[in-house]
């Protein structure tokens, strides 16, 4: 009897420590933390062992969890439109970041913050410029064209939006606005410069002489530059202003000669005297305009008028000064816009040439041609000259721009969006004209009323 109790004692022990073992297996078989495969489906198990539900971040690495199931999320992940807007590795399936190629060749941009895909423009910490679809968020490469047909160009290696100056492998040089990469066409300016695209392909011309609309220009054959001032090509010379226009069908003084372009603007020098004195009067021939005007006799007293000597800016200094010296810059400035607006008068009322306008004496235009005003500017006894000059650099400027580039005239203090006034006087003057004012186009500034036609009452 006490041999069966020592058996039975036996078991009984047995029994307890297999109870005891399973039980530790059993314990640590829930208790296992981390990523957890079952079933095909990947959850993970948090020292609590509930599932972990939401995001989850990993050693950098940022994960995200159904909220319902636990189940982690693989692959694309759409809004509620069903478009695309996260992307987790369908291995690991943490949530990608930055620049990501798939096997297709095709690249897209994960915010490296939110992981949401890029659609759009998208600007890197080194300022070079991206543009993905607003679809596929696929990275743009090559040429991309937008709805009003303007042309942008992205790296082929990195989708960086070219910008500036840009080579081709042919050999050919584009100009690509730094601001939104457009790619120039026509004829545009740069820096100081100005230069020539081809409007379909963009590549710059540098082939010399060109016509761009009704004006002729010379592109240096090394650098597309446009070429300004003198130029001298198989024995002739030839003049392009400050925008790179040619001089052609025109007389004009330059740095005190006078020069004779002919149809092609091969320049000749002349003694300035093409004209006939009738009368009181001097009769002079405008090339451009292939007409006679009159001018008054002062246009020979008057010290370098006649000859070429004075030059248009001089001249035009000259004016302003004379005209409007106590109505600062934009009082002259607007001055001398309406002579240099007479100069392209559709109807040729007016010369063509800036000296024949201002001493212009059928009809008479300017009475300090008459009275000694413009005489005393002349020889060097300004009031204002600093402000004249400036005055009258910038009406030259302003007006190149609008006949060479269709930029509007525009002056400070002036209501119209574009300066065609061709005509001023004082506003008494003004008043006593017979003039239909109801239908006149003016307004005025400081000490003169400025407007565009005559309109009789």
């Amino acid at each position: 009897m006490k041999k069966h109790g020592k058996l039975l004692l036996k078991y009984l022990l047995l029994f307890v420590m297999t109870v005891f073992v399973m039980g530790c297996f059993s314990v640590s078989a829930a208790t296992k933390t981390g990523f957890v495969t079952q079933k095909g489906k990947t959850y993970y198990i948090n020292k609590d062992g509930s599932k972990q539900k939401g995001w989850l971040e990993l050693k950098g690495k940022k994960y995200y969890f159904d909220k319902k199931t636990g189940v982690q999320v693989k692959g694309w992940v759409k809004d509620s439109s069903g478009q695309a807007i996260r992307y987790f590795t369908s291995g690991a399936g943490y949530m990608v970041t930055g620049f990501i190629t798939d096997s297709n060749g095709n690249t897209r941009h994960f915010d490296e913050t939110t992981g949401l895909m890029t659609r759009g423009w998208l600007t890197d910490t080194d300022e070079y410029k991206y543009y993905f679809y607003s679809g596929s968020g696929v990275m743009a490469k090559g040429w991309v064209e937008n709805k009003k047909e303007q042309k942008r160009y992205f790296s082929q290696a990195n989708g960086r939006m070219c910008t500036g100056w840009v080579k081709s492998s042919a050999g050919n040089y584009r100009y690509f606005k730094p601001s939104n990469g457009i790619m120039y066409t026509g004829l545009e300016k740069i820096d100081s410069d100005y230069y020539y695209f081809s409007k379909s392909t963009g590549v710059r011309y540098q082939k010399g002489f060109g016509t761009v609309g009704s004006k002729k220009y010379y592109f240096n054959p090394s650098d597309g530059k446009a070429k300004t001032g003198w130029l001298e090509l198989d024995g002739k010379k030839y003049y392009f202003d400050t925008s790179g226009v040619m001089l052609a069908n025109t007389i004009a003084s330059i740095d005190g000669t006078t020069y004779r372009f002919d149809s092609d603007g091969a320049a000749t020098k002349t003694s300035g005297n093409d004209y006939t004195v009738e009368g009181k009067y001097v009769k002079v021939f405008d090339a451009k305009n292939n007409k006679y005007y009159y001018m008054e006799e002062e246009f020979l007293e008057h010290p370098g008028i006649a000859d070429g000597k004075v030059s248009d800016l001089d001249l035009l200094a000259a004016v302003c000064d004379a005209e409007a010296g106590d109505q600062g810059v934009v009082g002259m400035e607007a001055v001398a816009l309406c002579v240099l607006n007479c100069t392209i008068d559709q109807y040729k009322e007016f010369p063509s040439q800036i000296r024949y306008v201002v001493y212009q004496g059928k009809p008479t235009q300017y009475a300090v041609v008459t009275d000694g005003a413009l005489l005393k500017r002349l020889k060097g006894q300004f009031e204002d000259r600093t402000n004249a000059y400036a005055a009258a650099k910038a009406a030259m400027e302003v007006f190149s721009n609008y006949v060479n580039h269709g930029t509007k005239r525009t002056l400070p203090g002036f209501k119209t969006k574009d300066f065609n006034y061709k005509f001023f006087m004082t506003p008494a003057a003004f008043k006593a004209q017979n003039l239909n004012f109801s239908k006149l186009e003016y307004e005025q500034y400081k000490g003169h009323v400025f407007f565009v036609d005559w309109i009789s009452g």
